[in-house]
């Protein structure tokens, strides 16, 4: 696993060990990240990671300009790994790791006064995280105007397409990986 482009790329992430993680593959990320650059600009992004598991995701989109990244994840051991990806890239001040499951990592940073211009949400699949996480996400004050939500799920529990003031521009499918992607609006346009 490594990062695929930008200040950091081609450099190798570490992931956790002790227990079942799944990260997100190379060629996924490299997709994921082709369609979000293609539409949106990283660079001086604020960038929530819930999920976060070797954080993979938000280093990508640290590599690739973001501002900075909140990695959620409730394991101590993937709280370790995202630490020790973090001094390897150089990104530890740009990084901040919650350990805190993707619910109370939502209302922590909302009571912090935290808004997003991006969030990637990668939930262990087929458990509805999905669909509860996109609420939470939609019914908040989280995300900035025109903000994006990229969600990578089991191609069989995809989200709903309209949340309160969330809408799906596109789906995607790579094998057994389903990703989704949303764009914050105002209530008046959805």
């Amino acid at each position: 696993m490594r990062i695929i482009a930008g200040s950091r790329g081609g450099l190798q992430l570490k992931a956790p060990k002790g227990y079942t993680v799944r990260p997100t593959a190379d060629q996924v990320r490299e997709a994921i990240f082709n369609i979000l650059v293609s539409r949106f600009t990283l660079q001086g992004a604020a960038v929530l990671d819930l999920f976060a598991g070797t954080g993979a995701l938000g280093l990508e989109a640290l590599s690739r300009g973001a501002a900075s990244v909140v990695f959620v994840d409730p394991h101590p051991e993937a709280q370790r790994t995202i630490r020790t990806n973090l001094r390897t890239t150089g990104f530890r001040q740009r990084g901040r790791v919650l350990r805190a499951y993707a619910a109370t990592g939502l209302k922590i940073v909302a009571q912090q006064g935290l808004r997003f211009d991006g969030v990637f949400v990668d939930p262990p699949y087929a458990e509805g995280w999905v669909d509860k996480t996109l609420r939470a996400l939609a019914g908040g004050r989280l995300l900035n105007p025109d903000a994006w939500v990229v969600v990578e799920h089991d191609p069989h529990e995809s989200g709903a397409e309209t949340y309160t003031g969330l809408v799906l521009t596109d789906r995607r499918r790579y094998g057994k990986t389903g990703v989704s992607f949303y764009q914050h609006q105002d209530e008046e346009a959805v």
